[in-house]
């Protein structure tokens, strides 16, 4: 994140808590927030205006790591930028909120329809600027007939069909000097992190036929599968530098410890934590080939 942006605005949380209660009162984003609780802890005793401040907290949270992953580049507001799967659009309404240059494309005919809708709610609720917030997929990028400075997702790539498509896409509209920066699954590690279930190792579609009521569920049938090996034959393809950051698996541990919510969903990663934590080998964590590990985040460059 740039230093103007660090000094001048109010954490991405602080901001949309202040407007919580109007975002509670619109039918639109209430219905889609509620919509789904299967990902959250909810207990019997709380009431509706409690489930939804604890799923907004959720979603904020996520806004949270995909500004994160771009707090280190190098943009001013002078800069181009794109989120490719923009969801809710709660990354994209705050740095529009702080006057900088954001486009974002969350498609509006896909497993995740209602977003769309209801992010142009929020920007309602919000008085910001929604121009430039389009109901396109990645592979639509070109039609923005924009170049970006930078371009960056969170949990998106793993949901894309037309995986080879999209990245030439993206390429397509990114600058000489531009730089992509996304975070998303790596299915050489057996676990589907949204489901929250094992995968058969290697064939991971085989894994519906040991439990058939995958077959019925949007979400997993979004799933591409990407792989570290993967992307990196896409990348060769297109002419693109990639490079993984490898602190990604230990930042993902450490959040068992300070988010509860987060411990929960991912139920499977607390005992091998706790044997990490014990014998001392967290400290070798960054060791492992990122390869191995997941959720992986890496950046691109031409």
């Amino acid at each position: 994140m740039t230093k103007e942006l660090k000094d001048k605005s109010p954490s991405l949380t602080s901001f949309y808590l202040s407007y919580v209660d109007q975002l509670y009162e619109n039918q639109v984003i209430k219905q889609q927030l509620l919509s789904d609780t299967s990902f959250l802890k909810i207990s019997e005793t709380l009431n509706e205006r409690e489930i939804f401040d604890k799923i907004i907290i959720h979603y904020l949270e996520e806004a949270e790591l995909t500004l994160s992953l771009i707090k280190d580049l190098a943009f001013t507001k002078e800069s181009a930028l794109l989120e490719v799967g923009s969801g809710l659009g709660l990354v994209y309404a705050f740095l529009k909120k702080q006057g900088f240059n954001i486009y974002g494309v969350e498609p509006s005919d896909s497993g995740f329809d209602g977003y769309f809708n209801a992010a142009v709610q929020i920007f309602k609720v919000l008085g910001v600027d929604g121009s430039n917030f389009y109901p396109l997929a990645a592979k639509e990028c070109p039609q923005l007939n924009q170049q970006f400075d930078i371009i960056f997702s969170n949990n998106v790539l793993e949901h894309i069909p037309e995986l080879e498509q999209s990245f030439s896409a993206m390429k397509l509209v990114l600058k000489p000097k531009g730089v992509m920066v996304h975070n998303t699954v790596n299915y050489l590690v057996p676990y589907e992190a949204h489901l929250k279930i094992l995968l058969v190792p290697f064939f991971p579609r085989v894994t519906e036929f040991f439990k058939p009521s995958l077959k019925k569920s949007d979400l997993w049938n979004s799933l591409n599968f990407i792989t570290t090996s993967r992307l990196k034959k896409l990348c060769k393809f297109n002419r693109l530098n990639i490079k993984f950051k490898n602190d990604i698996l230990l930042k993902t541990f450490l959040r068992l410890d300070s988010d509860p919510e987060f411990a929960h969903r991912q139920k499977y990663f607390i005992i091998p934590y706790k044997i990490l934590k014990i014998t001392k080998l967290i400290k070798l964590i960054d060791k492992i080939p990122v390869a191995l590990t997941t959720p992986i985040t890496f950046t691109l460059r031409k």
